[in-house]
């Protein structure tokens, strides 16, 4: 006959979902600072990032990596990201414009918007010549929510200037992914 043992009490059975939330809690914490640490840690290495090409050899990359992405590119820049010839009106729509040269030998240019669940997004890229050679390229990841669709906001996209890292010079994004910080 086994052992009778006594009923556990309900203060304890209650615990056990509160520890069960405080442990998701810390873990939740735990992964938002990590991601918190890696974006910091991108965004610094490759902010200011020489590549090692001229903004003009560079550039044929870019325009490539934004078409592959379906971002909607103008003029001359779309036979670059083999997208077709574009029309008026949606080159009215997209509000975009082709690569301009700027001062000091640099390049920018702005993709027209993609529309997804939440409202829709672009990319302003701009290429500055780096001291004393090659180009630091910034990719700027414009967005509009669904709710008011005038208030955009701005920010440094990392993950495709890593991707373009990665395409352009894979043994220095080899180097800058092993410096990140991991979980």
């Amino acid at each position: 006959m086994a052992p009778i043992r006594p009923p556990v009490p309900r203060s304890r059975i209650a615990l056990v979902p509160a520890l069960a939330v405080v442990l998701a809690s810390v873990a939740g914490c735990a992964s938002m600072r990590l991601a918190g640490e890696q974006s910091d840690y991108y965004r610094n290495r490759l902010g200011s990032y020489p590549y090692g090409q001229s903004c003009l050899d560079a550039w044929p990359s870019v325009l490539k990596l934004l078409g592959s992405k379906g971002y909607p590119l103008q003029g001359r820049d779309r036979q670059y990201a083999g997208q077709g010839k574009e029309g008026a009106l949606a080159a009215f729509v997209d509000q975009g414009y082709e690569t301009k040269a700027v001062e000091g030998g640099g390049l920018i240019v702005k993709t027209g918007w993609l529309p997804d669940a939440e409202g829709r997004g672009r990319y302003e890229v701009t290429g500055n010549p780096a001291q004393p050679t090659g180009c630091t390229l910034t990719f700027t990841r414009i967005y509009a929510g669904t709710l008011d669709p005038a208030s955009e906001t701005r920010t440094v996209d990392w993950k495709i200037q890593l991707e373009l890292l990665q395409q352009l010079d894979p043994a220095a994004a080899v180097r800058v992914e092993a410096g990140a910080p991991k979980g």
